[in-house]
C-alpha cells in the first residue's frame, strides 16, 4: 500500500528551485571570511565529513605569539568557543599563517579524524615525556681512576 500525501489550500511546498531552499555549502568547502580586529586570518570550512567550523587565527592574550584553532560551528552559529577542535600555539605572524593555512587544508581534504588523531598524538607525546623526566634516574658521575691492564680478564 502507497501512502497518499494531499496537499492542503494554501501549504507551500519547498523545491530546490524555490527561494526558500537554502543550500549547504558541498563538503571541503572553504570560504575565506574579514578577520576580527585581533584576528590574523578566519575562514570557514565544511570538512570532508560534512561539520562546519570556524578556523581562526588571534594573537595571544599576552600579546606575546598567535594562537590558531578550529571551532564548532551550528546553524550559522559560533558555538563553544572555548572547546576547541584543536588550538596550535606559533610564536611568528608567518608560522601562525603556515599553521592556518594547513589545518584549513587538512579539515577541508580529510576532516576532523585527522585533527582529533593529531591532537591525540600530540597528548600521548606529551605524556611520555613527561613519563620520562619523572623516571628518569640522576645520573652520578664516576671519577676517572687509572685501571690496572693486568686486573683485566677477558
Amino acid at each position: 500500500m502507497m501512502a497518499q500525501v494531499a496537499q492542503v489550500d494554501g501549504e507551500q511546498t519547498v523545491s530546490h528551485q524555490s527561494a526558500m531552499y537554502v543550500a549547504q555549502p558541498p563538503v571541503g568547502s572553504v570560504r575565506s571570511c574579514m578577520p576580527y580586529r585581533d584576528e590574523l586570518l578566519r575562514h570557514r570550512v565544511i570538512t570532508a565529513d560534512g561539520h562546519d567550523f570556524a578556523v581562526a587565527t588571534h594573537k595571544r592574550p599576552n600579546g606575546k605569539g598567535y594562537i590558531t584553532g578550529a571551532y564548532p560551528v551550528q546553524h550559522g552559529y559560533l558555538v563553544m568557543v572555548r572547546q576547541a577542535l584543536t588550538e596550535v600555539r606559533s610564536d611568528d605572524a608567518e608560522g601562525a599563517r603556515n599553521e592556518h593555512e594547513q589545518l584549513v587544508q587538512v579539515l577541508a581534504e580529510a576532516g576532523i579524524g585527522v585533527v582529533r588523531a593529531r591532537r591525540a598524538l600530540a597528548a600521548r607525546q606529551r605524556a611520555e615525556k613527561a613519563d620520562l623526566r619523572r623516571f628518569t634516574p640522576p645520573l652520578h658521575l664516576v671519577t676517572a681512576e687509572p685501571v690496572d691492564a693486568q686486573a683485566v680478564a677477558f
